[in-house]
């Protein structure tokens, strides 16, 4: 997977992470989400399907992961909160990248 950007590297590393998952275990689930759930290989499947469609359309990797995880998880995008949308895909990221190392670049609070 190409990406336009360096500061999408974060993502890139979870899609990386997803699609290594997805060839060894594709039917463990990735993720969760109000009685719904996709697996590792579907996941996958739908970020390489909407890779192709931004692709052509010029738009970047990281709308491809939004646009599959929407797509695999209905339930997301019935929200019809954007704010409340927002959280619950911020949270669907998290527990992808909770394998991944913090690259030192990640914004955090300090109090």
């Amino acid at each position: 997977m190409e990406l336009a950007h360096g500061g999408e590297q974060r993502m890139y590393d979870v899609m990386n992470d997803v699609r290594a998952r997805a060839q060894v275990t594709p039917s463990l689930p990735a993720v969760r989400y109000a009685g719904q759930m996709v697996t590792y290989g579907d996941l996958d499947r739908a970020i390489e399907t909407y890779s192709d469609v931004m692709r052509r359309h010029g738009m970047s990797m990281e709308s491809a992961f939004y646009a599959a995880i929407l797509h695999s998880i209905p339930a997301l995008a019935e929200i019809t909160d954007a704010d409340a949308q927002g959280r619950a895909l911020d949270q669907v990221v998290q527990w992808l990248s909770r394998h991944i190392a913090a690259t030192g670049q990640d914004l955090r609070a300090v109090g």
